[in-house]
């Protein structure tokens, strides 16, 4: 498995404004704790689900990667790993560059496509981990931290 830098996730966590594919309605759910934590962090988040409304793409939810203003280079994927390749495939189109697969979503068709179009991708890792973590995520980093398992 390629080894993810440090530089390929400060490249993504830099930006200033985040699309997030795979945005979830539900509260509880995991993408929508990252996005609520990202939103705590500042960043400016457009959230991409095809279920969402006309009412809801009024405010920053879109139905496809496509909508998104042409100023945006950066995708969070917390897709089902059935749907990231499709996925990387429309940010390609769309001119996105930095494309981070959450660990579980990323498949090796999908990476693939990702490393031929040179697109700076980030796989296999939490982005909790590397966003200013708290909780038991701070706590994951340490772990990985004390044994040398973070990306260097």
């Amino acid at each position: 498995m390629e080894l993810i830098t440090q530089q390929q996730i400060d490249n993504f966590l830099k930006a200033n404004t985040i699309a997030i594919a795979g945005a979830s309605r539900d509260e509880k759910s995991f993408s929508s704790q990252v996005a609520l934590h990202l939103n705590k962090l500042g960043y400016k988040l457009w959230l991409i689900n095809p279920q969402y409304s006309s009412i809801e793409k009024q405010s920053n939810h879109l139905q496809s990667i496509a909508e998104l203003p042409s100023d945006i280079n950066n995708l969070l994927i917390l897709t089902p790993a059935n749907q990231t390749e499709s996925v990387v495939a429309e940010a390609i189109k769309k001119g996105i560059k930095n494309i981070w697969i959450q660990q579980y979503s990323d498949t090796p068709n999908a990476l693939k496509l990702a490393r031929e179009n040179r697109i700076n991708v980030v796989h296999h890792q939490c982005i909790f981990m590397f966003s200013q973590p708290e909780g038991m995520h701070k706590f994951h980093h340490r772990i990985k931290k004390v044994f040398g398992a973070l990306p260097k």
